[in-house]
């Protein structure tokens, strides 16, 4: 990307958050197991409202033969962006291509809170206390490439 504009935090609000679907298959009772994680990741734009939809899609199961415990979430993250034309150039196609510093940026912002609202969601169940380890957005970015 030709341009190198930097991201100022303030630009970025976040606007709506989507919990497009939210599923819990609890363990039988509380034990101390590992978990894989697994997350996948598509991004949406409305260039004419400066408008950017980051959808993550986050599992979590157990790592054990023994029990069955998981977790399946899809969230939508709405944002609105100031001087959106800064993180972007059209392809010959006519097609937007997006700064990868930019969309890791809003990726990392999404699952951050997507860590919070997922600890809140199991707190009362015997998946209590999982927290979704920090993750390189970049590494998520990359995963859909």
């Amino acid at each position: 990307m030709a341009k190198n504009v930097n991201i100022i935090p303030e630009e970025i609000n976040l606007i709506q958050i989507d919990i497009l679907e939210s599923s819990i298959k609890d363990l039988p009772k509380k034990e101390a197991l590992g978990f894989n994680l697994n997350v996948g990741h598509s991004t949406m734009h409305n260039l004419d409202e400066q408008r950017v939809k980051i959808g993550l899609v986050i599992d979590l199961d157990s790592d054990s033969n023994l029990v069955d415990g998981k977790a399946h979430f899809v969230f939508d993250f709405h944002y609105q962006i100031q001087n959106l034309s800064n993180f972007y150039q059209f392809k010959e196609n006519g097609e937007p291509l997006f700064s990868g510093i930019f969309i890791s940026t809003l990726i990392g912002l999404s699952f951050s809170t997507a860590r919070g609202i997922i600890f809140e969601r199991l707190l009362n169940t015997n998946l209590q206390g999982i927290i979704l380890p920090v993750v390189d957005p970049k590494k998520i970015l990359l995963l859909n490439d």
